[in-house]
């Protein structure tokens, strides 16, 4: 089968400034920036004056896997007979299959789980499970061989029986029926039929259009954990090998997964142990350029909210990793232990929902945000320099360089001016009093009613409520708007915006970044029959149908750079910045070196104790 090969080759450039006071007024230290990068590889032609020219990547065969000086087989890892214990500050619902569970479950996910594609330090896609992988060259078509060696924790062997299974069970035409997560939910029968075995070792994805950004589902710099898990019988009276209560109950229990820690324990709200897996298929022997084992005997990652509590816990040796916000670094650092950074760790998603209803469809109600005075309104009324003032200043939140909802510096595409917009109350309020609603300045208008802004303690973002309480305010002085915040569950405000329930009203949430965007946009501005999309507009379908079906490497970058602009302008979503993760090591750790585009536990091989 003609096959054409993608790489996608990014670089980090971070912004580094002076840290600003809390608005809490609690005095932070001068945080250790991010390390700076070149920036985006490969200039694109000179753009005319109005224009910022795109990143792009090069059209290049896959990865090589590099040379290795240690021979296959060699024991490479000088495994250190000590426990990590890694505190988080959230990790959602407690399910161990990834169609049940994303966003805060990535912090276990990605410990017991392992990716078909992986990253390095770079966020190049190299080769993980998969020796190979491409489209077509009618681009509907994606193959995957699995390598040879990778194992699932019970010792037994992953075959590509099992391939073709949990591609279909996270992706296949009938995962957009029981997932939870709109990433994995832009599959459906409209777009794609069950995979099918097509090799020794090759499994072969048949989509019925274009979907340049499925491999994003399957990669480390990507949003959400690994899916290989063993294929299981098939269900009497499904069409589709999919799903079964009494499966789920059973794989819940024992889950069995081929990432580099087993789970041996799960006590919910409290901890999930892990211990080392040996046979760990990324090391030389398999054929990979280096050994990502990691170097110690077990890891407990414990649940502990608040932040005080784990700051207390690294200062006391109780704990060695956990995200802490900057307020808290001269504690950590009094304490024996420092602060790393994991850049472009996540960016701030703010969704205007159900802006399209009134008027398209019977019986629906008509919202404010329909208009796109509104929209722009509230993004010109947002003053983003307090939000990162809260966050610790521009080491933790860029907001100049920041991007556009899942846009970032790293992603392809992505140009200078997708950007938030400058904070401008005065025009602001006259957008929402030419769009007929009452200001501060037009007290004739019309009432704009009370606007709900839906958040969630966040494992990402420490702050996010208290950020959304700042937009809540924001919105209130410069606009007299009334708000109110409510702090849910994350799943269960994902649940209720799936099910349109918070049309009307505002989800001011954290998320992923990616190397590649195509299919987290492709899903809330192309998918007609996806209730949680952005829009009901024939135009901007069109331009995604055709932006999506864009795969040569040549082409590409500009295509979405130009789509990401024309949605910026729309905003549906409003941009803030890009947030870097702020960890906290304690003393007894030597060294770890987490990952660029990677917003919970990455790079555990790193990771060394003293």
């Amino acid at each position: 089968m003609a096959t054409h090969w993608f790489k996608y080759s990014t670089a980090i450039a971070l912004t580094v400034g002076t840290l600003f006071l809390l608005l809490a007024a609690v005095a932070c230290g001068s945080a250790a920036a991010p390390a700076d990068t070149a920036e985006p590889a490969v200039a694109a032609p000179a753009p005319a004056a109005s224009e910022s020219a795109p990143a792009t990547a090069a059209p290049v065969a896959p990865t090589a896997v590099p040379e290795t000086a240690q021979q296959p087989g060699d024991e490479m890892v000088e495994v250190h007979p000590g426990n990590v214990t890694w505190m988080m500050a959230a990790w959602g619902d407690e399910q161990f299959d990834k169609v049940y569970s994303e966003g805060a479950s990535n912090s276990y996910g990605r410990i017991f789980q392992a990716f078909l594609l992986e990253t390095n330090e770079k966020t190049e896609i190299i080769p993980g499970m998969a020796s190979e992988w491409g489209y077509s060259s009618d681009g509907l078509n994606w193959t995957v061989t699995l390598r040879d060696g990778v194992k699932f924790h019970d010792g037994t062997d992953v075959t590509v029986e099992d391939l073709v299974w949990s591609l279909n069970h996270g992706h296949g035409p009938e995962s957009f029926n029981y997932t939870y997560s709109g990433s994995i939910a832009a599959f459906s029968k409209e777009q794609t039929k069950p995979a099918e075995q097509t090799g020794p070792n090759e499994a072969t994805v048949y989509f019925k259009t274009i979907q340049t950004g499925f491999p994003v589902l399957l990669m480390a710099a990507g949003p959400a954990w690994g899916s290989m898990m063993p294929a299981r019988p098939e269900v009497p009276g499904q069409e589709f090998i999919t799903v079964d209560a009494a499966q789920e109950a059973a794989y819940q229990k024992n889950p069995i997964a081929p990432g580099p820690m087993k789970m041996v324990n799960f006590v919910p709200s409290e901890v999930v142990e892990f211990e080392r897996f040996d046979d760990y298929y990324f090391q030389p022997k398999n054929g990979l350029y280096e050994d990502r084992r990691v170097n110690f005997e077990t890891l407990d990652l414990r649940l502990v909210p608040e932040e005080a509590t784990r700051v207390a816990a690294l200062r006391a040796g109780d704990a060695d990793i956990a995200p802490v916000s900057l307020r808290a670094r001269n504690q950590v650092e009094r304490g024996g232990g420092r602060i790393v950074w994991a850049g472009e760790g996540g960016y701030f998603r703010i969704m205007l929902m159900g802006c399209w209803s009134g008027g398209e469809r019977e019986g629906m109600v008509s919202y404010p945000c329909e208009d796109k005075r509104v929209r722009h309104a509230l993004a010109y009324a947002i003053d983003k320099s307090q939000i990162q003032k809260l966050f610790g200043g521009p080491e933790a939140l860029e907001v100049e360089r920041g991007g556009w909802n899942v846009v970032t510096p790293s992603t392809i595409g992505w140009s200078p001016d997708i950007k938030p917009v400058e904070f401008d109350p005065d025009k602001a309020r006259a957008l929402l009093a030419e769009a007929g609603y009452k200001t501060p300045d037009n007290p004739n208008g019309k009432d704009f009613g009370p606007l709900i802004i839906n958040t969630w303690v966040s494992a990402l973002m420490v702050f996010l409520p208290e950020s959304a309480q700042l937009a809540a305010e924001m919105w209130r002085r410069e606009l007299g708007i009334e708000t109110e915040v409510v702090v849910g569950e994350e799943v269960a405000v994902k649940r209720e915006r799936s099910a349109g329930n918070l049309d009307g009203q505002v989800i001011w949430r954290d998320n992923e970044t990616r190397v590649d965007a195509t299919q987290i946009i492709g899903t809330t501005y192309g998918r007609r029959d996806y209730r949680a999309r952005f829009h009901n507009r024939e135009d901007l379908f069109k331009l995604t149908e055709e932006t999506v079906a864009v795969f040569d490497d040549d082409e590409r970058p500009a295509a979405l750079n130009a789509w990401y602009r024309r949605l910026h302008e729309e905003k549906y979503q409003i941009g803030i910045g890009t947030v870097n993760i702020p960890w906290a090591l304690g003393p007894d750790v030597a060294d770890w070196k987490p990952y660029p585009v990677a917003f919970f536990p990455s790079s555990l091989h790193t990771l060394k104790l003293k």
